[in-house]
């Protein structure tokens, strides 16, 4: 059985500007299990000092603890310095209980050895992280081993110089716990970061994400929030006040007009803080009409959808045998087998298809490997499991080369202009478009993707893109793309009359786009880095001719974005169903941002924590702030610091 070792310390604050330049290298373990000095200086009032409870030996000096052995180590009550991990070889794991590390002028943890590093937020509990980041680590959470992080409580992390997480050339994921980053610069610099549990909110002045880091969602959730249930960034911390299960507090900044003083403990702040005329940020603003504006409906049927396999009369290709197959005539034609170069091609103008992929496995190399050309009609039935790989050169699509350039297709599935595909069935198709996106069609196609598919889709660009219109009706749809998970330059339209698809962007830049975005029913969760639903043309094709809208009468949507929830170069009518944001409130981003008119209905279910932004002007920015909201609100931003921090110490939290 292992021994358990438990010690206490308060640590002066006087002692701090070691660590910034201290390294695990400069505590030699000639006293392993020993504590030194474990009540050096004066506690600092209102202080709980830190308890370390662990089945490893570890150090504690002044401004440093030092774990130096593979174990279980569980950190309650307050220490200001740096918990140095350097282990040497093999898994350290901390758990987090009501623990409060302030780091000063150095990093709250660096882990420089080991296999990895797992915190754990202990169910229920409150922790803190803070500090510089602006010395030779770079971050309040510095490491350079891989870092996993979990548990159920919370962990609020605020930077006052660079990164709150850095992560040396390796990755950290996030498996759980209600994590809030807040600092002038990046969130996370990694590898990669690996949301597959919890949540993470970040409120950071150069972005969520340095530049490089690999963003992966999968189960987890991240966003953007400045709120008044964030931490206040320190600038000149050095001393600590309060209580850090508290909210924070505290005046606004000096040339901006303050969000009036923060409540304490739940109360309501006073709501009369700088708001900007017009525009103002606000969780339950008031719809700018009493009635909806107008909602053009997308296609929910095509002539596709009309056409019946005839079984007993159908062809059969196996692509094993025969890797190129063209279809020139109407019919119901089955292909099947395995090839790592072959493809399937509807020639021009040929209606009547059913075209159906039985346990297919066909990836291609030069050019889409499902072509629908031009004025064609086609339904797809995915039947078992179906594998469509392109595997074109990205580059290409840029060749100087005309002919190569040409045949660039740049999709698993190509539909080219003015035809008509319904993509239904009740198997499973995997569609990975690794030179750009999953799914492309053309101007004036018509695409439906409905029955009981399971669709899931990979793509370096888009998950699916079209020219014209896009309507999921039905079954389970999955994408993660690099750039929209879907984009229609004309209408897109996920349901039908209450009832539509379980839908999942787990990762985007722009969750869904389209001149009209219509959500008429379904399970829609949306994940992105920037908007998460956007009715917008970057080509301006439709522009004057379609009025912008994003348009929710039924199902249930859920978003998780880096900058605006909604964003509307129109109008937003939130008619039927439930809408749930967690998104940017920061003076120019909002849950729900538009151009036009907002409407929502009375019955209509709306769970928006990061405000409203209109057309005449920006959401509380200039000559004031945002305004207060529960639990404290929020100080003046502009001319005063972010959230009133500078020039002042960090209250509320410690």
């Amino acid at each position: 059985m292992k021994k358990t070792f438990t010690a206490t310390a308060a640590i002066l604050a006087a002692c701090l500007a070691m660590t910034a330049t201290v390294s695990a290298a400069n505590y030699p373990m000639n006293s392993r299990g020993r504590i030194i000095s474990a009540q050096q200086g004066a506690q600092q009032s209102g202080q709980q000092p830190m308890t370390v409870s662990s089945d490893a030996p570890f150090r504690m000096e002044t401004g440093t603890l030092l774990i130096s052995e593979p174990g279980n180590y569980t950190l309650t009550g307050q220490m200001t310095g740096t918990v140095f991990v350097d282990p040497g070889r093999g898994e350290v794991n901390i758990t987090l209980d009501g623990a409060g590390i302030n780091g000063m002028s150095g990093p709250a943890i660096a882990a420089i050895s080991g296999e990895r590093l797992n915190i754990n937020i202990a169910r229920g509990s409150v922790n803190y992280m803070g500090g510089a980041s602006n010395d030779k680590y770079g971050a309040v959470f510095y490491s350079n081993v891989p870092v996993k992080i979990g548990g159920k409580g919370q962990l609020n992390m605020t930077s006052n110089g660079n990164d709150v997480i850095r992560i040396e050339n390796n990755d950290i994921t996030f498996n759980g716990g209600d994590i809030r980053m807040e600092t002038r610069g990046y969130g996370i610099e990694a590898q990669n970061a690996f949301f597959n549990g919890g949540n993470v909110t970040f409120a950071a002045g150069s972005g969520n994400f340095a530049p490089g880091t690999g963003v992966i969602t999968d189960g987890g959730t991240f966003g953007t929030a400045y709120t008044a249930e964030m931490i206040s960034v320190p600038s000149n911390t050095n001393t600590f006040s309060g209580s850090y299960n508290n909210v924070p507090s505290g005046n606004g900044g000096a040339n901006g007009a303050p969000s009036g003083n923060g409540g304490t403990s739940g109360a309501p702040s006073d709501n009369n803080g700088g708001q900007f005329p017009g525009g103002q940020m606000n969780n339950n603003e008031q719809p700018t009409t009493d009635t909806a504006g107008e909602v053009v409906e997308g296609i929910t049927e095509n002539s596709a959808m009309q056409l019946e396999a005839d079984y007993d009369n159908a062809t059969t290709y196996d692509v094993s045998e025969e890797s190129a197959v063209t279809i020139s005539s109407s019919g119901t034609y089955i292909v099947t087998g395995s090839s790592e170069e072959g493809s399937i091609t509807v020639k021009k103008g040929t209606t009547g298809v059913v075209l159906v992929l039985d346990d297919l496995d066909l990836s291609s190399s030069g050019g889409a490997v499902l072509s629908v050309n031009k004025q064609a009609e086609v339904q797809v039935i995915i039947s078992g499991t179906v594998n469509l790989t392109d595997n074109e050169d990205p580059d290409d699509e840029n060749s100087a080369d005309e002919a190569v350039a040409d045949a660039f297709d740049g999709a698993a599935i190509k539909i080219k202009a003015d035809s008509v595909v319904f993509l239904t069935g009740d198997g499973t198709l995997n569609i990975n478009g690794k030179a750009k996106n999953g799914i492309k069609a053309g101007d004036d196609s018509s695409l439906i993707i409905g029955g009981d598919l399971e669709l899931d889709i990979e793509a370096v660009n888009d998950g699916i893109n079209s020219n014209y219109d896009i309507t999921i009706l039905s079954g389970d749809v999955n994408i993660n793309a690099g750039d929209d998970g879907i984009h229609a330059d004309h209408i897109l339209t996920i349901g039908k009359d209450g009832t539509g698809p379980v839908l999942t962007i787990k990762n985007s830049n722009e969750g869904m786009e389209g001149t009209v975005v219509n959500i008429a029913g379904g399970d829609i969760t949306v994940s992105a880095a920037d908007d998460g639903i956007n009715a917008a043309n970057g080509d301006g094709v439709y522009e004057g001719v379609l009025g912008y809208s994003i348009n929710i009468t039924g199902g249930k949507v859920t978003v998780t974005a880096g900058t605006d929830g909604l964003d509307s170069n129109g109008n937003v009518n939130l008619i039927d169903g439930s809408l749930s944001i967690h998104s940017a409130n920061n003076g120019g981003d909002a849950g729900i941002d538009y151009d036009g008119e907002y409407y929502v209905s009375p019955g209509f279910d709306l769970n928006n924590s990061s405000g409203v932004a209109g057309p005449d002007g920006m959401p509380g920015e200039m000559g004031g702030g945002m305004p207060g909201e529960m639990n404290g609100g929020m100080p003046g931003e502009m001319g005063g610091g972010m959230f009133g921090s500078v020039n002042g110490i960090m209250t509320g939290w410690f």
